[in-house]
């Protein structure tokens, strides 16, 4: 810990007491890291189709140059992964020899979990295996039987949460805990360079690999909690119909759970973070095991199974697979989407890539005393193999939902009031009709009005409690990044982190 804090002492510092509020904090990310966020946030609110329109243009460059360096090196890291796990290094510990694990494997999980995926469940696992099964948007379209299509959506649905999501969490995250639990460096990005630069990291050139951490970990978190603060509105509109699915409503649950992880936040790790890690997960199984056990049961372990090995079987062909030709956009059959790519799979790398600094120190927090191979069995396996269990479980109720409306008849223009006459089709939703953040509550209300208002509340008391969760652990973080690494910066920094997120948050 001394050799922690005389490495952390070489990057600047400003320190400061004013009565009760202390700071500490690198003054250059600090400032210009914040400086080029809320810049960020005011372009957005006033001019917000231009600030939309210039992401999209940019984001489609970045797929039409960069996709083979994005699909390319996930595969990479992926492998060396695997080489490491089987090298005598694998039996290094994050930290002293001598350092136990300070979680028990079951927090742990709940940890991991709530900090690597959680929230952005709720908002795609039924969504995404629905929206790969329809018509036109499939990228296996016109090429095999309805079953094999449906079976398509869920492998390529999982190969989006599978091990080529964890990998860039579990890298960074053994990498800095190794920096700094072994060499005594800041547990930060700039840390993560220290083999290759040296001492430089202490100056300007760490400052803009810290800076850039902050502003990419901001980004990723808010994505996520973005689509969090989404499927909340909808839930309450579906609760109470007066409260509409609007933007404004939507700024008022943003701000009011901003409070609620600003009072979660300042308990720091030990305390709110992973109590609340541990009563999310617990709900959250609740409500899978739920719908697993009364719904058809029978075809959602075989789906779960069947899913296992078809994602083993395709992996390597999926991992690789840039859409060359579908991007060229000239297929005379005009089988394949050529914006496909670019709406989902680098939408994900991007994702999980811009997380990997707020998951990887999160993975390093938590993980002192553990080994490499323990970390990489802990993160590459339960995360991965749950999340397949719920996109399963999900995924395939939504999936036997569209079909069982296809052979009823039921289209997009049998509405009611802007959304289907549950009493005229028994509860079947036309689920390929409706936005992504209503088909978890449309799958779910089909259980009946005695147990509909059970599982919404349910529901939106677990995704409350992942926002929370997530939103604490992103502050946490960032504070962190900008306090060169230190273990437990001020309360009043992590407070301001807070609410940069709330109002990052309110332009997604």
């Amino acid at each position: 810990m001394e050799n922690n804090n005389r490495s952390r002492n070489k990057c600047r510092t400003f320190k400061a007491k004013l009565g009760f509020i202390s700071l500490d904090f690198n003054p250059v990310v600090t400032i210009i890291s914040g400086f080029i966020i809320w810049a960020f946030v005011i372009w957005c609110v006033l001019d917000t189709d231009g600030a939309s329109n210039g992401m999209k243009d940019a984001k489609r460059w970045i797929t039409d140059k960069f996709t083979w360096l994005y699909i390319g090196t996930q595969d990479v890291w992926f492998i060396f992964l695997l080489v490491v796990y089987f090298s005598k290094y694998s039996k290094m510990k994050l930290g002293k020899e001598h350092d136990e694990p300070e979680f028990s494997n079951a927090t742990y999980f709940t940890m991991l979990f709530s900090a690597g995926i959680a929230i952005g469940l709720f908002y795609f696992s039924v969504a995404e295996p629905v929206y790969h099964y329809i018509p036109g948007a499939n990228r296996y379209w016109g090429r095999h039987t309805d079953n094999q299509r449906a079976q398509d959506a869920i492998n390529v649905t999982l190969f989006h949460w599978g091990v080529h999501a964890w990998v860039v969490y579990s890298l960074v995250g053994i990498l800095m805990g190794l920096v700094s639990y072994r060499q005594g460096l800041p547990m930060t990005i700039r840390s993560c360079f220290h083999p290759l630069m040296g001492d430089r990291i202490y100056g300007w050139i760490g400052d803009v690999i810290d800076i850039l951490s902050v502003i990419v970990t901001m980004f990723g978190v808010c994505t996520s909690l973005g689509l969090g603060v989404i499927t909340l509105n909808t839930g309450i509109n579906r609760m109470n119909s007066d409260i509409a699915e609007n933007s404004t409503n939507q700024i008022i649950i943003i701000w009011i759970i901003t409070v609620i992880a600003t009072i979660s936040v300042i308990s720091g790790l030990k305390v709110g973070i992973r109590r609340l890690s541990e009563i999310c997960f617990c709900m959250g199984m609740a409500l899978m095991m739920f719908v697993l056990f009364y719904d058809n049961t029978w075809y959602l372990l075989n789906l779960y199974v069947q899913s296992i090995g078809y994602y083993f079987q395709y992996i390597i062909q999926l991992g690789f697979h840039t859409d060359a030709f579908a991007q060229l956009g000239n297929a005379p059959d005009k089988m394949e989407n050529p914006t496909w790519m670019d709406d989902w799979t680098i939408f994900y790398w991007g994702w999980w890539i811009a997380w990997s600094a707020f998951v990887g120190m999160f993975i390093a927090k938590v993980s002192k005393g553990r080994t490499i191979r323990n970390v990489i069995n802990a993160t590459m396996t339960a995360p991965i193999l749950y999340s397949f269990l719920w996109l399963c479980i999900f995924g395939g109720v939504g999936i036997k939902m569209e079909r069982e409306a296809v052979l009823k008849n039921i289209t997009c223009n049998s509405t009611l009031g802007g959304g289907l006459s549950t009493e005229s089709y028994n509860g079947l939703y036309r689920l390929s009709c409706r936005t992504s953040s209503q088909m978890f509550f449309d799958v779910l209300q089909q259980y009946g009005e005695n147990l509909e208002g059970f599982l919404f509340g349910l529901s939106m008391a677990t995704i409350v409690l992942y926002f929370v969760t997530s939103s604490d652990s992103g502050s946490l973080v960032i504070d962190c990044l900008s306090a060169n690494g230190s273990p437990e910066p001020p309360i009043v920094q992590r407070i301001f982190w807070a609410l940069t997120e709330g109002a990052y948050i309110r332009i997604i």
